[in-house]
């Protein structure tokens, strides 16, 4: 290039600034190597031509430049180039005469003739080795620290400080050679740095990445105060490699990796001196052995027993009678015992594989320790034996060269345990076609890059496994190879690897089966209640969006006459109520029904209710006020009955604020003379946070989707206490609302339907209560609604899949005592039960069912927010909602079902009101 035309230089220059700047970098390095002397003029030009370039386009331009060459111009050089980087080494190089690599005063003595600015020296150190053979005419080997460590530590070689050159050697003997080897380390890169520095060197670069003694990055870290404490050379790391000897895919771990140590003496001028070198860092020494005696091979499998694939790769073996190695993970094994005890009795050997395939690596000693001595127990208690030998997940190689993959091996080889690794791994887990699987595995093994093959019986779909297994038996058969076992590697017998558990050990067996046997079949009802409940679960879904969207389509094509108009007495019984209760008479004096009165029973309130109520609505005609002692709710709403003159009696919590057209569209559903009672639509009226968000989506994708449905089948069970109508002659003949339960509109609801009565559900009998805007308050509430329905399915249990009670005794009864209590119960364990499938062997099984569930809550959320005509939007949190609002409400139904057993009395349980309900417009008026 540098004798080319000028033509071709300038295209060249051109070519390298396009590459540059569509790579983003900041300039170019150039490195011209063994530069003839007679080119320095044409070297000159070209960088000069280049640099020119590269400004025009801002960009940076350095250059490697040898320590001491007649070819390069250095001072040239200089005034063109932003940086020049001096490779400061090879004093000895490696295809010259032994000696130091980079000596002190050399290193000082170059750097100063070369006389190169200092704002554009950049100075390269050097970090490695030579060795080179005595009166041998072969260049020498490069080493790196770390195989100089190792040579000197194998070998048991005395490094030597040459107090002339400053650098380390040592000498060594071969049976027939003797060799020099010298090279650079921490120590004399802190003295090049300080001659760098004293030099004023704009900054420091090193030769090369890989090869150095990891001391010196304390030095570059913060070279300035690495000056001031040279005591962090003392102490060397360990090597993080591993070296290996012998040949084989068993491994055993000969050495440990050790820190090394170092002193020094540090000189009246700053320099380190004398350098010794205390003990020798060291890497891991991995023992290789098992090499098979000609055409070998053995079989493996991880990951196992599945009930389907191996019982399938089981007959394949026995077919072609062919004996194996399986690594059994502890939860498969104790999902599927018997077929544990067929790999043993077929002749088979097992392997530990950890319990439930943690990357061990990453896992606390204690786990680990936990993971193989619970499989371990498993193994022994099903087949009563042990077993020696060992595969981590993941790290099967048999070429570990990282802490973290020779960790699990060590871990396991301190609990007795043999690392059986693998070279031909056709990652059949990764779902290859059959054809590419057996390719895969055939192969390597052809190559003679190993013998024992990797595969797996389980964690996932093994069809092509089980397919490609006998065709590659049949071709290895073909080419001449035979199938043994790793006891046939090791030289030793089975029940070498696998001794029988010893007569003291079977002591405890009988122990560990009942444990591990329980422990499964807990294991097997988690599993089956999971599965159960989502299956029930989505059952319901489809359920409720067919019979709501029958009951929709009936009440579009429903004709009710608005004639009928009898009085109505609206029946509110209050209760420390004096923030809401003036808004929600309002409310209610602002309804568009014609005769009506309004009834407020105070039961015993001890704030300002009464004060509100006579300042307020004193002098109303239609207004009446009655006090009387606490007694309850049930007590309260009875004497509103009893001195109520209405035909239909409205019932309103006093937070309630109804729609101006709401009690018309209640009332007149009861022209028909079966309707004894009709449900209102409750809305969420305060939704100002997350929680009442949450309790939002719940009464429209549970409340009142269920109320449509059941509507449908006449099983409404509960008309609710926020907003429901109710016929005044079938409550009296029912002896009105019972004071026994804490639900008494559940109690009356259920009472009407075994009387044969009907209950409606009015879809636009709009009413917005004020909802629990605290998670204590919510609480509060929820433990007196479960605790109260519960008394009521206890009062009502004869009616439970009674044929005379029909849909009630058939869906709504199970419906209530299943999905609000036996599932609510059971919840937690469900949740917990996906969370550990999350971390199986089979997370994507888990995951689908429950992403199937999750589908189908939210196909019928939707279907019930689009029949309430409500934006979907709170929809987003429905994941959420669903996940830890549950946990809620499972806490209020375990709690409602221990306070019945204990039979705890609870009164009003009274929510503080804040008074927060806004009164939407969306649904002022419906009709």
């Amino acid at each position: 290039m540098l004798n080319s035309s000028n033509d071709v230089k300038t295209k060249f220059i051109n070519d390298l600034v396009k590459q540059v700047e569509k790579n983003q970098f900041a300039g170019i390095n150039i490195d011209f190597e063994a530069v003839p002397e007679s080119d320095r003029e044409n070297l000159t030009n070209f960088m000069k031509e280049l640099t020119t370039v590269f400004h025009k386009h801002d960009l940076l331009v350095t250059q490697d430049v040898p320590a001491n060459d007649k070819a390069f111009d250095y001072s040239a050089l200089a005034k063109i180039i932003d940086r020049m980087i001096v490779m400061m080494y090879d004093e000895h190089y490696g295809a010259g005469e032994p000696g130091p690599i980079a000596s002190n005063k050399w290193f000082q003595h170059t750097l100063k003739e070369l006389n190169i600015p200092s704002n554009k020296l950049i100075v390269a150190f050097g970090n490695y080795g030579y060795d080179w053979k005595v009166n041998s005419k072969e260049p020498a080997k490069s080493l790196t620290f770390s195989e100089v460590m190792a040579m000197a530590h194998n070998s048991d070689i005395n490094i030597q400080w040459d107090k002339m050159s400053g650098n380390p050697y040592f000498r060594y003997k071969t049976e027939d050679n003797e060799h020099t080897a010298w090279f650079l380390d921490g120590v004399t890169l802190y003295n090049q740095v300080k001659i760098a520095m004293d030099n004023n060197a704009k900054g420091f670069a090193l030769w090369r990445l890989g090869a150095e003694d990891p001391t010196i990055w304390k030095v570059l870290k913060n070279p300035i105060e690495a000056q001031k404490n040279p005591d962090v050379l003392h102490k060397i790391t360990s090597l993080d490699e591993v070296n290996y000897s012998g040949q084989g895919e068993i491994l055993q771990i000969e050495n440990e990796k050790q820190n090394g140590l170092r002193d020094f003496k540090v000189g009246k001028d700053g320099y380190l001196t004398d350098e010794v070198y205390q003990s020798l860092p060291s890497a891991y020494e991995v023992q290789r052995y098992g090499k098979p005696k000609g055409k070998q091979v053995v079989l493996t499998f991880d990951d196992g027993p599945d009930p389907k694939y191996t019982p399938e790769i089981l007959d394949i073996l026995k077919e072609n009678k062919i004996k194996a190695a399986f690594f059994v993970l502890g939860e498969n094994a104790q999902l599927n015992p018997s077929i544990v005890k067929r790999i043993y009795d077929e002749g088979h050997e097992i392997g530990n594989h950890t319990f439930k395939h943690p990357n061990v690596a990453d896992t606390s000693l204690l786990r680990t320790k936990v993971e193989l001595n619970t499989t371990q127990r498993l193994i022994q208690e099903i087949t009563g034996h042990s077993t020696v030998l060992f595969r981590p997940p993941y790290e099967a190689d048999a070429n570990p060269d990282s802490s973290n993959e020779i960790l699990p091996i060590l871990r396991a080889q301190n609990m007795n345990y043999t690392m059986v690794a693998e070279k031909v791994d056709p990652e059949d887990w990764a779902t290859p076609s059959t054809n590419e699987l057996v390719k895969r595995a055939l192969n390597p093994v052809y190559k003679g890059e190993g013998n024992i093959i990797l595969l797996h019986d389980a964690g996932g779909n093994r069809t092509h496994t089980v397919e490609a297994l006998p065709i590659i038996i049949k071709e290895l058969k073909k080419h001449g190879y035979s199938f043994v076992t790793i006891s046939d590697l090791m030289n030793k017998e089975r029940d070498e690897i696998m001794p029988p558990v010893s007569s003291e050990g079977k002591q405890y067996l009988l122990y560990n089966k009942a444990v591990f046997s329980g422990a499964g079949y807990f294991k097997h009802i988690l599993t089956t209640i999971f599965y159960i409940a989502i299956g029930l679960g989505i059952f319901r879904f489809l359920f409720l969006i067919y019979f709501a969207w029958k009951q929709k389509r009936k009440t579009l094509s429903r004709t009710i006459h608005s004639s009928y108009q009898p009085f109505v007495s609206v029946v509110i019984a209050a209760y420390n109520e004096e923030k809401v209760i003036a808004k929600t008479i309002r409310s209610i004096l602002d309804s568009k029904y014609g005769e009506f009165e309004v009834i407020v029973v105070d039961d015993g309130s001890t704030d300002g209710t009464s004060k509100v109520m006579q300042e307020t609505f004193y002098k109303h005609p239609k207004v009446r006020f009655i006090q009387k002692e606490n007694g309850g709710k049930s007590s309260a709403m009875n004497l509103g009955f009893q001195q109520s003159r209405g035909e239909i009696i409205v019932t309103l919590d006093a937070d309630t604020i109804i729609a101006q057209d709401a009690i018309s569209l209640m009332v007149r559903h009861f022209e028909d003379q079966n309707v004894a009672a009709v449900s209102g639509n409750v809305k969420v009226g305060n939704r100002r946070n997350l929680l009442t968000t949450w309790q939002h989506v719940e009464y429209i994708t549970g409340f009142n989707l269920e109320r449509r449905a059941f509507d449908e089948l006449n099983c409404i069970t509960v008309v609710p206490g926020a907003i429901g109508a109710w016929r005044k002659k079938n409550v009296v003949e029912s002896g009105y609302l019972s004071e026994d339960t804490l639900a008494e509109d559940t109690d009356l609801t259920i009472t009407f339907l075994r009387q044969g009565h009907r209950i409606v559900y009015e879809e636009k009998a709009y009413a917005f209560t004020e909802s629990p805007e605290d998670v204590k308050s919510l609480i509060k509430q929820r433990y007196r609604w479960s605790y109260g329905t519960l008394q009521c399915l206890w009062k009502h249990r004869k009616a439970l899949c009674n044929s005379k009670h029909k849909t009630l005794g058939f869906i709504a009864l199970p419906n209530m005592w299943l999905f609000q209590y036996v599932l609510q119960f059971i919840a937690p364990f469900a949740d917990i039960l996906m969370i550990i499938g999350l971390f199986s062997s089979n997370p994507l099984k888990v995951l689908g069912f429950y992403f199937v569930f999750f589908l189908m809550d939210l196909l019928a959320s939707l279907f019930a927010f689009k029949l309430e005509e409500e934006n979907p939007k709170p929809l987003v949190w429905l994941i959420l909602q669903r996940f830890i609002y549950r946990q809620f409400m499972t806490y209020v139904v375990v709690k409602s079902i221990f306070s019945s057993i204990r039979g705890v009395a609870v009164g009003w349980n009274k929510l503080k009101r804040v008074g927060s309900v806004e009164h939407s417009t969306e649904h002022k008026e419906a009709s």
